[in-house]
């Protein structure tokens, strides 16, 4: 028999259609095949979400964990009844929801305000710098796993705008984050670049670009294949070459 699921906790819906947040939470949906994670989605912390589960089983486990299989049929919605709906299906998802505590929560929210519009200035930039270490550490480089791509792509936004000596020591978390795959190789070849680059050294990745073409690079007989090793496409050739 076919059961249907609603995560309450997501999202409260009351009579006259509105919808109340719940706690913030880290909302993430693993699809599963053969008892191995094969695709996951992790819902970004702020808007509020609603979760429908359809499937022939469904079990709450601890620790906001919910396992659905057979014929699962998982529908997202945004808050607002305008954005359209995310479908999921296969045959074991599970879906994970943690209630962030106090320190994630304003870690989340530092992370949103440095995608905020607004003068962009050095005493702003320094102090964005500043709740980026804070994150750091306490929580390790903020991938998407803990934020989202969007929060994500704020905090490498700041990093890229560290003047080099700061970036330095910041580079160690964003490595170890991409190599648990938890930001784009793209990201660590763009700042290990931008840093080479302001010591004066080649860059490695062929990233930073000068007049339209790449600066120096280091053992380009190699380069795609460091390109290769996180994800980028091979040098393409540009006019001139």
């Amino acid at each position: 028999m076919l059961s249907i699921y609603k995560i309450a906790p997501v999202m409260l819906a009351v009579a006259c259609q509105l919808a109340l947040a719940a706690e913030p939470s880290r909302i993430s949906v693993h699809t599963l095949a053969a008892g191995k994670e094969v695709a996951r989605i992790q819902l970004p912390v702020g808007p509020p979400h609603s979760l429908q589960v359809e499937a022939n089983q469904v079990e709450h486990e601890k620790g906001g964990v919910t396992r659905a299989r057979g014929n699962v049929r998982v529908t997202i919605r945004n808050g607002s009844s305008s954005s359209g709906s995310t479908t999921i299906t296969g045959e074991e998802i599970i879906v994970r929801r943690k209630v962030l505590d106090a320190r994630e929560l304003a870690a989340i929210r530092a992370l949103e305000s440095m995608g905020a519009p607004g003068k962009r200035d050095a005493a702003r930039d320094r102090k964005e710098l500043a709740r980026l270490k804070t994150i750091i550490t306490s929580h390790g480089w903020p991938g998407a796993r803990f934020a989202g791509p969007e929060l994500a792509a704020n905090a490498f936004t700041v990093l890229m705008r560290t003047p080099p000596k700061e970036m330095e020591a910041l580079l160690p978390a964003l490595r170890e984050a991409q190599a648990q795959n938890d930001v784009p190789g793209a990201q660590l070849a763009q700042a290990e670049d931008r840093l080479l680059v302001a010591k004066g050294q080649p860059q490695r990745y062929g990233t930073q670009l000068a007049s339209g073409k790449p600066v120096i690079i280091e053992d380009e007989s190699a380069l795609d294949i460091r390109r290769k090793m996180l994800g980028l496409p091979p040098m393409p050739t540009t006019s001139g070459q």
